[in-house]
């Protein structure tokens, strides 16, 4: 009787065992039923995943079968066997716990991998149901721009030397941001921001320090948007713009109107586009549209300024342009001022301090000719040579730091706009040397690129050395300043120059912010 009963339990044990056994084969049966289905859907990539997985699987499944058929024989002939040696039902019971363990492990490892590939795959058909491929030139935006399409803003071309061209430079950050496009950032040289001249951005300025100034604005240099225009295999369409200030009669404008506001259809002819550079870019560049100040450049508002070039620039079709080319001819700003200065190259700021270091404390003149009566020059060189060895022995300063427009390094001056240069100022030169004196050549400024063929005409005329007569200029102790009839003395680069000695006139106990010999 207890024979009986003990059998009648193992029957039901084993009834139990088989059920869940079948559930767990059903379960993966389901499993490589959703892998075909996915499979009709996913990438290759993925469909060899998955049937990859339902093999596998399917191989578990069909060992796990073989031996859970040979499991049901021997609990047939077991459980036959059991009522007449009843121990033999024991071992059995073994080996059905180890076979069911086995299954349910091949079952568990299984089922991540099924469960994975269809996530990733399911995530794959969405992704390739809700994008179609790209073209080849949106993967080269995606190069670019990380975006499937690209609007740039290109300010190419910049009227005035490097202190008013980082004005501009910075001020057109603003235009990028209202009209939330990249904005190049054009090539530099001989004092000047322009398409045309062979360097880099970075050759003056701190392209990292200038993002950190404007994170939300996105920038590109002139050299990569020009391999963008190049790489395009349909030729992307540029709307052109030109900055005017009314009232200069330059060549630059085609015409001159007394308000202010924006006027349409004059041609960009060849001659005008080679002039400027355009025709190295691999660009359709349309009619352009001038944007005038009115001759009442003093009552500009700016910001009104600013809302009726964004405004026009966003209406269609010009909104669907890939790149609006900016040339802006007008010196005075007109967009709202922006007082932060492009932070300049670590490498300029370097050189900088080295002869800072050397030349401490130094007194620093800027005597910009320019515009000074030539007649005077001499007259006024004595006038200098005179203060000079006034504050020389007033403050017991002996080293003197000399920066001017006159050419030091060559025939040409160190401004542009510099052309008259007359016996006077080379006379006034003369009598100025009666004075020990150090300049960026006497001091070996740039000596590891200034005699680099490829910088050559940088270093013959205005250019990065522009850039370090300034920060000597503004750290120095004690500053003079050319006085009226002798030099120019409303200079922007001047300015700047007293602007930043106010910051650091307590910090770094200078005597003076400027004075006028």
């Amino acid at each position: 009787m207890k024979s009986k009963f003990n059998l009648k339990q193992y029957y039901i044990t084993t009834r139990k065992i088989i059920f869940r056994i079948i559930i767990l084969s059903f379960l993966l049966w389901n499993y490589v039923n959703i892998g075909l289905k996915l499979k009709e859907q996913a990438s290759t990539g993925s469909a060899k995943d998955i049937l990859n997985v339902y093999n596998t699987t399917q191989e578990n499944t069909t060992n796990s079968s073989l031996e859970i058929l040979n499991v049901y024989n021997t609990i047939q002939e077991n459980t036959f066997n059991s009522s007449l040696e009843i121990h033999n039902t024991t071992n059995s019971s073994l080996k059905i716990l180890n076979v069911y363990n086995t299954t349910q492990e091949n079952t568990t490892n299984s089922s991540p991998k099924i469960l994975n590939i269809y996530n990733t795959t399911r995530e794959n058909t969405i992704n390739s149901l809700l994008e179609d491929p790209l073209t080849e030139d949106e993967k080269i935006n995606m190069k670019y721009c990380q975006e499937k399409t690209c609007k740039f803003v290109f300010p190419y071309y910049h009227p005035e030397q490097e202190t008013r061209a980082n004005i501009h430079t910075r001020i057109y950050t603003q235009l990028a941001r209202s009209l939330n496009r990249t904005m190049v950032l054009a090539n530099v040289g001989n004092s000047r921001v322009r398409a045309c001249f062979p360097y880099p951005f970075d050759f003056y300025y701190d392209i990292k320090a200038f993002q950190k100034q404007y994170p939300d604005i996105r920038f590109i240099t002139q050299e990569k948007f020009f391999k963008w225009t190049q790489e395009r295999k349909i030729k992307p369409i540029a709307q052109h713009s030109q900055m005017i200030q009314n009232g200069r009669h330059v060549s630059l404008n085609f015409r001159e109107e007394k308000v202010m506001g924006v006027y349409e259809k004059v041609n960009m002819i060849r001659r005008r586009k080679k002039k400027f550079c355009l025709d190295k870019f691999d660009l359709n560049i349309t009619d352009y549209k001038e944007f005038h100040t009115g001759i009442k450049i003093k009552e500009l508002n700016h910001n009104a300024m600013l809302n009726l070039v964004t405004n026009t620039l966003k209406t269609p079709p010009i909104a669907e342009s890939e790149v609006i080319m900016i040339l802006n001819t007008s010196p005075k700003e007109m967009f709202p001022i922006i007082n932060k200065v492009i932070p300049y190259s670590p490498y300029i700021i370097k050189q900088s301090k080295s002869i800072i270091k050397k030349l401490k404390p130094y007194i620093a003149i800027h005597w910009r000719m320019e515009q000074g009566n030539p007649r005077s020059m001499p007259q006024c060189a004595k006038r200098l040579v005179k203060e000079v060895k006034k504050i020389q022995k007033k403050y017991g300063i002996k080293n003197v730091y000399f920066a001017t427009d006159f050419p030091l390094n060559g025939d040409k001056a160190q401004s542009q706009t510099f052309h008259k240069i007359s016996k006077f100022h080379k006379e006034s030169i003369e009598i100025f040397e009666h004075i020990k004196f150090d300049t960026w050549i006497s001091l070996d400024g740039f000596s590891q690129i200034r005699n680099n063929s490829k910088y050559e005409k940088e270093f013959k005329g205005s250019g990065i050395h522009g850039i370090l007569d300034k920060l000597v200029c503004i750290n120095a102790k004690y500053f003079l300043k050319g006085p009226k009839g002798c030099a120019r003395t409303s200079s922007t680069f001047t300015r700047i120059i007293v602007n930043e000695r106010t910051k650091l006139k307590k910090q770094n106990d200078l005597i003076n912010i400027a004075s006028s010999w």
